[in-house]
């Protein structure tokens, strides 16, 4: 939440933030941290996001989204589920198009995702 309030903005300072996850898992994936994000702030601006997007990133301090080991594996297994949209790291030399049915949104930035996500 701390770089989502300096880089993007969101004032979390004041708020409690909880992360649920289904049944239970723990969240130790780094590749997650994108999602987690934007599900924070999500919630934060009241505003939602495509339920058939997903979102494949690491989230550095100063805001920048990296790359993840295997997102094209990724990409596809997201795909196999039923998800339309995938967001991910613009630097793994991705610039859009389609992989198995599922759009691929490349992005440098929390700020660039927010955006691209309807956030902003």
């Amino acid at each position: 939440s701390a770089v989502l309030s300096k880089r993007a903005g969101i004032q979390l300072a004041q708020q409690d933030v909880f992360v649920n996850v289904v049944g239970g898992m723990r969240l130790n994936e780094p590749a997650a941290d994108l999602g987690v994000a934007m599900a924070i702030a999500s919630s934060a601006l009241e505003k939602p996001l495509m339920a058939d997007m997903a979102f494949l990133g690491e989230i550095g301090l100063a805001g920048a989204v990296r790359s993840v080991p295997q997102v094209e594996r990724r990409i596809q297994e997201a795909a196999r589920l039923g998800f339309r949209s995938c967001m991910v790291p613009r630097s793994l030399g991705r610039s859009g198009g389609s992989l198995q049915g599922c759009d691929v949104l490349p992005v440098r930035s929390l700020n660039e995702a927010l955006a691209k996500g309807g956030l902003r």
